[in-house]
């Protein structure tokens, strides 16, 4: 009788022990739910302050640069006039002439007493990297300047060069069937900076192998020439700038910054056209415009307005 009594009285122990668990549990898991819950209101909160700062930081920033655009809109004349007075200047079209860009240019040029460009080359591309390569060994003057395995940029350095120098151009004299679409100007006088425009970009090509190898050995002969025709112009000392409109990609300002160049993003606007005759003049290399690459912001700095004012 005494160990049945136990036995019960064990049992029930144990029925008390887990029904005290299960209410200590319920218990205790509310707590942590509901901390749980307040953590992640909280999380929420700073979420929603963080995001509601960026807007506000993002806002100011339109606003600050609606504002810098608005304020050379107005006074783009004056900062203009006489920014590149009797300045020489050329422009290198990395492919095709484009109009609209060309246009923006010559504007810019006109608004700051730079007249027409001093010349303009636009080059046919892509190139026959295999038609190049024989017309160069064929020639014993340009045989030193025969790619190696389609490697052109010796001979767009010395281009780029000519370009920069004037004078004699020989090269561009003798290659003027084989790369250029368009040029014009006078070849003799020294220019005191220049433009380029790329107004190319290779395409993918689908096909068979020969197909595809033929593409990538243009598209090699053709980028290695347009990268040593930028270091030529470059390394002349002059001022050099890529230059785009607000509404091609942003990859052209990528294009420009990789090649070491100055860019300007937004040349068909007031600002992007102070931007280009600042750079021009010598204002402080950098990439500016409207865009994200634009880092260095809308236009360089305004030291100062040009003699005579």
């Amino acid at each position: 009788m005494f160990g049945l009594r136990y036995h019960v009285a064990s049992l029930a122990a144990v029925f008390l022990a887990l029904a005290v668990g299960i209410l200590l549990g319920v218990a205790i898991s509310g707590k942590v739910s509901d901390a749980e819950e307040s953590l992640q209101q909280e999380r929420r909160q700073q979420l929603e302050e963080d995001l509601e700062q960026a807007n506000a930081r993002a806002d100011a920033a339109g606003r600050s640069g609606e504002a810098a655009e608005e304020l050379v809109e107005r006074t783009y004349p004056a900062l203009m006039e006489g920014r590149l007075e009797d300045a020489g200047v050329a422009v290198a079209f990395l492919g095709p002439v484009d109009g609209t860009v060309r246009a923006e240019v010559e504007r810019a040029l006109s608004d700051a007493g730079s007249g027409s460009p001093v010349r303009v080359v636009a080059l046919d591309v892509p190139v026959d990297a295999l038609e190049l390569q024989n017309r160069l060994e064929g020639d014993e003057v340009l045989a030193s300047y025969a790619g190696d395995g389609g490697d052109f940029g010796e001979l767009g350095e010395e281009l780029g060069s000519e370009l920069a120098e004037g004078g004699e151009t020989p090269l561009w004299s003798a290659l003027q069937s084989d790369l250029v679409e368009e040029r014009s100007g006078a070849s003799s006088p020294e220019v005191d900076g220049a433009v380029v425009v790329a107004s190319w970009r290779p395409e993918a090509v689908e096909g068979d192998g020969d197909a595809q190898a033929e593409a990538e050995a243009e598209s090699r002969a053709t980028s290695t020439l347009m990268e040593g025709i930028v270091r030529g112009l470059e390394t002349s000392g002059l001022p050099v700038v890529g230059v785009s409109t607000s509404d091609q990609p942003s990859e052209l300002s990528e294009l420009y910054r990789a090649r070491g160049i100055s860019s300007v993003d937004d040349v068909d606007a007031p600002a992007g056209r102070l931007a280009l005759a600042l750079l021009l003049a010598g204002a402080e290399p950098g990439h500016y415009g409207v865009k994200d690459t634009a880092a260095d912001g809308v236009v360089p700095p305004l030291d100062s307005l040009p003699e005579g004012e």
